[in-house]
């Protein structure tokens, strides 16, 4: 007769009573709608503050591991990739894998490079823009509009449609995008983070 977030309370409960030194929680709001799993993250971020207990915590949702973690993780096959801050895994991956994994990425090639693009830094112009000298640009077709309420995601196709672009604009300043429409986004060059090499 318990919810779903009734269950999670109890079982978290039962796990705290006897005073662990250390808590794996895998997947522990993975069955749970959004809203309640959003009530659950502030509930667990409140009872590890107020333990001192250490939680490792399982998940599989990018913005879940951001907002719930002091340090992050990220495996692949087995194999540490990056263990940092969520802010040094999002600002500073140590891999296309990393990029890729935590949060939304563009990656362009560039003299042999990976350059990362996070959307938020990009914006978009119509065909005959011409880009500040602190600023650079790529030409494309918008391949897809995702309006997501507040934000709209816009992904652009390169003129090699190999390389593409995604675009997080506020949606009312979206509203005359469309598929197949000719745009070119823009961004700062600060805002283009060379990869790493792989090693090996």
């Amino acid at each position: 007769q318990l919810s779903g977030g009734q269950r999670q309370r109890v079982a978290l409960a039962r796990a705290l009573v006897n005073k662990p030194a250390l808590i794996l929680l895998d997947e522990p709001l993975g069955a749970l709608d959004l809203k309640l799993r959003r009530e659950m993250q502030v509930e667990l971020k409140r009872i590890q503050k107020q333990t001192g207990i250490t939680f490792v915590y399982v998940t599989h949702d990018q913005e879940e591991a951001l907002s719930m973690s002091d340090r992050i993780a990220v495996f692949s096959e087995g194999v540490i990739e990056q263990v940092g801050t969520p802010a040094d895994l999002y600002e500073r991956p140590a891999s296309a894998f990393v990029a890729r994994f935590i949060g939304s990425s563009s990656i362009l090639h560039e003299n042999g490079r990976d350059i990362l693009l996070r959307p938020e830094d990009v914006r978009l112009e119509a065909p005959g823009y011409s880009p500040a000298p602190h600023e650079r640009s790529m030409a494309g077709t918008i391949a897809e509009v995702s309006y997501l309420g507040p934000v709209t995601r816009v992904t652009l196709c390169g003129p090699d449609e190999q390389d593409g672009v995604t675009a997080i604009v506020p949606s009312r300043h979206a509203r005359g995008w469309r598929e197949r429409m000719a745009v070119v986004a823009v961004w700062p060059e600060e805002a283009a983070y060379p990869l790493p090499h792989r090693q090996g």
